[in-house]
């Protein structure tokens, strides 16, 4: 930026900065604000000893950046300052004079005298709502990638059923095993009403809950075939069953993904324990248990120590958060895993 005959650049910059209709300013080469425009001072309500002050040091002392974005915005305008950059943009959240918090975009430009950089302009955007549509697009795709995970995950096992008692049908022209395909159908058609619920926000799931009988739920469990044959519905005891408050469905799928979690991870010949007590719903095994290092992690979608797909705990942790729960994991009186869905509570 280049001034006219009789004036330094600075002050050019300062008159450009006046006329802007965008919240601006003139920072020299000490990075000291120098010239603000009305709009600047108009937007912010900063007092005019902020904004004067060495940049950004003083806006994060008060409190209106932190401290990670002070020192962005420092870097960029170094690099602008050195001359190594003639166009820098730095998002930014704020918060203004009355409490509220704004993303600003602010682009650096360098002003320059005999080739040499001798101070900044800042101009700065509002990209709020911007900031908050690309926010909302993440958690669509997230919601996006939840849904397909569902669906390739739970969907895995009534389909085999129902396709395995088909062809057994096609093949002996017997069709009594037709009821159970027709079964497992309708569990993959239930399956697929849930999994438009575990696309959405949890916040916008309706939970209403009911009373729902804990001990049938988990006979269910065991019984409908999602786990394979190989288990044996012996090893799924019952202790304290409820009835519990909740989505008889959505708790059906939580239930029904971790004794299916404890089933496949807990060795050979599991015991799988499931009740309620003071603190919620769990489900327990005597298994090897996680390490204490790896529990965080377990529950994140696509994370699995065991060579399954990483859905299934996820899963269950969205059903929690869509009642108000939380999913508490760690290590049961067995010394293996255990599951806890901290908040659901027994009903009269």
């Amino acid at each position: 930026m280049n001034s006219a005959p009789g004036s330094t650049p600075i002050d050019h910059a300062g008159s450009v900065v006046d006329a802007l209709g965008d919240g601006a300013y003139v920072l020299d080469a000490d990075r000291n604000r120098v010239f603000v425009n009305d709009r600047l001072r108009e937007v912010t309500e900063f007092d005019e000893e902020d904004l004067h002050a060495p940049h950004p040091e003083r806006l994060v002392e008060e409190g209106y950046w932190s401290a990670d974005a002070g020192e962005r915005y420092r870097e960029a305008v170094e690099r602008v300052l050195a001359g190594a950059s003639d166009d820098e943009r730095v998002q930014l959240t704020t918060t203004l004079g009355d409490g509220s918090t704004v993303t600003t975009e602010t682009r650096l430009t360098p002003i320059e005298r005999d080739g040499a950089v001798v101070g900044v302009v800042g101009v700065i955007r509002d990209v709020t709502d911007r900031v908050e549509r690309e926010r909302e697009l993440a958690r669509l795709n997230e919601r996006l990638e939840r849904l397909a995970g569902f669906l390739s995950h739970d969907l895995r096992n009534p389909l085999s059923v129902a396709r395995g008692y088909v062809d057994l049908a096609r093949e002996t022209g017997e069709v009594d095993g037709l009821d159970a395909a027709e079964s497992a159908l309708g569990r993959i058609e239930a399956m697929i009403d849930e999994a438009l619920v575990m696309a959405r926000d949890p916040d916008e799931v309706d939970t209403a809950a009911e009373p729902v009988d804990l001990a049938a739920l988990a006979a269910d469990c065991a019984e409908s075939g999602d786990f394979g044959d190989e288990v044996d519905p012996a090893a799924l005891v019952v202790e304290d069953p409820g009835p519990v408050g909740g989505d008889p469905t959505l708790l059906r799928r939580a239930l029904g993904n971790l004794i299916g979690n404890a089933f496949d991870h807990a060795g050979a010949s599991p015991t799988v324990r499931v009740g309620v007590d003071d603190r919620g719903v769990y489900v327990a095994d005597d298994g090897p248990g996680i390490d204490a290092d790896d529990l965080d992690e377990v529950a994140a979608f696509g994370v699995s120590h065991g060579g399954g797909t990483g859905i299934g705990l996820a899963i269950v942790k969205r059903v929690a958060a869509a009642h108000g729960w939380e999913l508490d994991l760690g290590e049961s009186d067995a010394g293996g895993f255990r599951a806890t869905l901290v908040g659901a509570e027994p009903m009269k």
